[in-house]
């Protein structure tokens, strides 16, 4: 898979990929209306212009994408970060995890995901993200995971 930053002209493939990604996690809280499902192509142009977003291609074809911006306090967050539905389970969400935390400049790094997504869960734990908190959101309750970056010493 090859990892490089989204042009504006992938924002509708990519807003399409997301919901087919999130319909999954959508099944898990029918309570709830998630974000992601009902974001629409304005929204996602606002958001990235201020957010930087990382798309992962195979043969062209975009499998994968996450986002992530420094918040006031200077610390990354991470969000959206899905794969196509058939190409899950290879290794991509990884390797743009990795990817989202080295393009951005801080130290400290914050993600969240569903208390009923075990599989998101387990994949964030599995790469250093430790749980920090969790908040009532729209009738889901949220878990956010912390990170921080280790430190290079030569």
């Amino acid at each position: 898979m090859d990892v490089g930053p989204a042009a504006p002209q992938d924002l509708p493939a990519i807003l399409d990929l997301q919901r087919r990604a999130y319909a999954a996690e959508a099944a898990l809280y029918p309570e709830a209306v998630l974000p992601a499902m009902t974001q629409t192509l304005a929204e996602l142009r606002a958001d990235a212009g201020r957010q930087v977003l990382l798309k992962g291609t195979l043969d062209g074809r975009l499998v994968a994408c996450v986002r992530g911006a420094v918040d006031a306090s200077g610390v990354g967050q991470i969000g959206r970060l899905i794969v196509d539905p058939s190409e899950q389970g290879r290794g991509y969400g990884t390797r743009l995890l990795h990817a989202i935390e080295a393009a951005l400049p801080v130290r400290t790094l914050e993600l969240f995901t569903g208390e009923r997504s075990a599989r998101n869960l387990r994949l964030y734990e599995r790469l250093g993200y430790v749980r920090d908190r969790s908040e009532l959101q729209g009738g889901v309750t949220l878990i956010y995971l912390r990170k921080e970056k280790a430190t290079v010493t030569a």
